[in-house]
């Protein structure tokens, strides 16, 4: 039975937790690139891609998307919740005056 030096398994492990160990980083590779495609850095990004005319009727569409299903959802949730009993209409109607309210408070402030 042998057994290893301390010095032997010490090293090991200092280059395993530095990373030096790495395959790539001591043997460097002179073959044959074996990539497909073309590179992509320093093309430019899909949104740069949008011309400023564009740009604007897409976001506007897109936000007008959001919107349209946030209030769809909240519709939804709010009608469940009556029809389960967890609320009732005039108490879901208070709520609702009294986040307007508060909202509309918050924007004086800011103006």
């Amino acid at each position: 039975m042998t057994f290893k030096r301390s010095s032997d398994t010490d090293e090991a492990a200092r280059e395993r937790r530095s990373g030096m160990n790495r395959r790539w980083i001591k043997t460097p590779y002179h073959g044959v690139e074996r990539r497909t495609g073309k590179d992509r850095r320093g093309e430019s990004s899909p949104l740069d891609a949008l011309g400023p005319n564009n740009s604007v009727a897409e976001r506007t569409e897109s936000l007008e998307k959001l919107l349209l299903s946030t209030t769809v959802r909240l519709e939804a949730l709010a009608r469940l919740l009556v029809e389960k009993g967890l609320l009732s209409p005039k108490e879901l109607s208070e709520m609702l005056e009294t986040m307007q309210a508060e909202y509309q408070h918050q924007q004086l402030k800011q103006e």
